[in-house]
């Protein structure tokens, strides 16, 4: 089978290649012009290049495609243009679900984010019938990636689009060369730089476990629904904690209050936007999380999918080695 993937050199796309090839698929990938194909290096795959927002660029690939991953979007919480959220996270699916319909498509999964799903006051686990309740709080990678989600699903109900959508997890592995937002603040514990935590958590997975569920959702998702794929939910302490420890790494002692962080956000963000044009540790959008839940369980697609992940202990390990290995600290 021909596999079609955009975003192939990204941390999930990269590691998605390898489990495809091992199954012994053809991998089309599709990379945006300008960015390097060194992690694809040695792997036997046939690649195009172009842009999610050039329609022309997509039809040659996707004829060469059976099915398809659409990982390709704007996975960042913050960009000197604004506009480019939209642009990849919106348009960018669109593009691709016109250009899936008219070369015949046989199946395309739709990567998404557990985002989309919103957060809780309490730690209590959101499932995919959670209503998205983070608008309005300029935090633009939440609210387009919740927007791109929908145009799939209308695209899906409207115009029989062959779509089914994820939501992972918070991925952690090797090989996070960007770094991703999960993988910097890994980094920084490493480097002993987060002496101090807050309240709230999040969900977190291991990268092999995503990609075998992203791969069980093409064998058996349905047309039309989504699936989160969850892994474990940890406080913000119970993370940094792990981490701290398997870096050999002082625990966080002290908890900074919410409203501290607000202010440090926007004082970052403000830096950011007019001074530095480097992209700030804590934005205003990322602080609206702070003291938050982002919980979910994954029952759907373990009673649909077959989907079982593991404990992420072990990604966190190889994730800190991998980083260590490589020069990140």
């Amino acid at each position: 089978m021909r596999v079609g993937i955009t975003g192939a050199n990204g941390f999930i796309g990269n590691h998605l290649t390898r489990h495809v090839t091992s199954l012994g698929h053809e991998v089309i990938a599709f990379l945006l012009r300008g960015t390097s194909d060194t992690l694809l290096e040695n792997l036997p795959q046939q690649v195009y290049w172009g842009d999610v927002l050039d329609t022309e660029s997509l039809h040659p690939f996707l004829k060469s495609c059976d099915v398809l991953f659409h990982l390709a979007g704007f996975n960042r919480y913050w960009s000197r243009d604004p506009e480019i959220f939209h642009k990849l996270n919106v348009v960018g699916p669109t593009n691709i679900a016109t250009a899936c319909l008219s070369t015949g498509i046989e199946k395309m999964v739709h990567v998404s984010s557990c985002i989309t799903l919103g957060a809780s006051e309490q730690p209590v686990s959101r499932n995919e019938e959670s209503e998205f309740n983070l608008s309005g709080k300029r935090f633009l990678y939440a609210e387009t990636k919740k927007a791109g989600e929908d145009e799939m699903k209308h695209w899906a109900r409207e115009k029989g689009l062959p779509v089914v959508i994820v939501n992972p997890a918070s991925a952690i592995g090797e090989m996070d060369y960007g770094p991703t937002p999960i993988g910097e603040p890994i980094i920084d514990i490493c480097k002993g730089m987060w002496p101090v935590w807050v309240e709230g958590g999040a969900c977190f997975v291991d990268v092999h476990d995503l990609v075998q569920g992203l791969w069980l959702t093409l064998e058996k998702g349905r047309t039309g629904e989504q699936y989160l794929l969850a892994g474990d939910n940890l406080t913000n302490k119970e993370f940094m904690s792990k981490i701290a420890k398997l870096a050999g790494k002082g625990q966080p002692k002290v908890r900074i209050p919410k409203t501290l962080l607000s202010l440090v956000a926007h004082w970052q963000e403000g830096l950011a936007d007019h001074l530095t044009h480097r992209a700030p540790k804590l934005t205003v959008g990322m602080q609206e999380l702070i003291g938050k839940y982002l919980y979910y369980e994954s029952s759907k697609a373990k009673d649909e999918l077959g989907y079982n992940p593991m404990p992420c202990d072990g990604a966190m390990e190889r994730s800190i080695q991998w980083f260590k290995n490589n020069g990140y600290f």
